[in-house]
């Protein structure tokens, strides 16, 4: 039980300073759409960029951690998401899932294998969420090229009033054969489009009445 105990406070706090390396400055805003900010920066080792989401929403907690740990539902929200199933479920805070995207053609589908943690800070009460890559736990897919780099992170800070801030960021790569310019290009617009129904998806009935045991709400 001891060596359980330290190896997750050990990644909590990978996790934390991992955060912390990718909220710095040099953040340039690309579009504000519908109350919605997007930035991007340039990454050291890569071509592509990296990309930053800020809005703030009226929801509880509750029900934001319904939305973002149900992943059946991805396929409402996710953009170009076809299929979400979880293929192992730790706990309500630790979830590997499979996801697969579509992709216009003449490019191929994607899949991708990810794992998420998910956590709370007990004094801001900030809701945090930390998905990456384990493209390893599920084997590949004949037609389907794997993405095997993702780094998401979202934070969610009560900021008074029934209001919540959103921070999300992203670092992936789709693999295969599209040039980097293009990936830079248009990179943005799907999780763009995601940040938009995932607001729709705070406003549904099933995930305003869910419960988690791991989520204290604002008072």
């Amino acid at each position: 039980m001891k060596y359980k105990i330290t190896t997750s406070f050990l990644f909590l706090i990978v996790s934390l300073l991992s955060i912390t390396s990718v909220s710095g400055q040099n953040w340039e805003l690309k579009r504000d759409k519908g109350g919605i900010k997007v930035y991007v920066r340039e990454q050291v080792g890569s071509a592509i960029r990296e990309l930053k989401f800020t809005t703030t929403v009226e929801a509880s907690l509750q029900t934001i951690a319904a939305v973002i740990t149900h992943v059946e539902g991805f396929d409402d929200w996710v953009y170009a998401a076809v299929i979400s199933k979880t293929l192992k479920k730790v706990s309500d805070t630790d979830i590997y899932y499979y996801t697969e995207l579509d992709f216009p053609w003449p490019l191929s589908n994607r899949d991708i294998v990810l794992h998420s943690i998910f956590w709370q800070d007990k004094k801001t009460l900030a809701l945090h969420s930390k998905t990456t890559s384990s493209h390893w736990v599920e084997k590949e897919k004949e037609g389907l090229v794997r993405i095997t780099k993702c780094d998401i992170y979202w934070t969610f800070t009560p900021i008074g009033k029934g209001k919540v801030q959103i921070d999300y960021y992203l670092n992936t790569d789709p693999a295969g054969s599209i040039p980097a310019w293009m990936i830079n290009l248009a990179a943005d617009q799907g999780p763009l489009q995601s940040m938009i129904k995932f607001k729709e998806m705070l406003e549904k009935e099933r995930y305003k009445n869910s419960r988690l045991a791991f989520v204290q709400d604002t008072k």
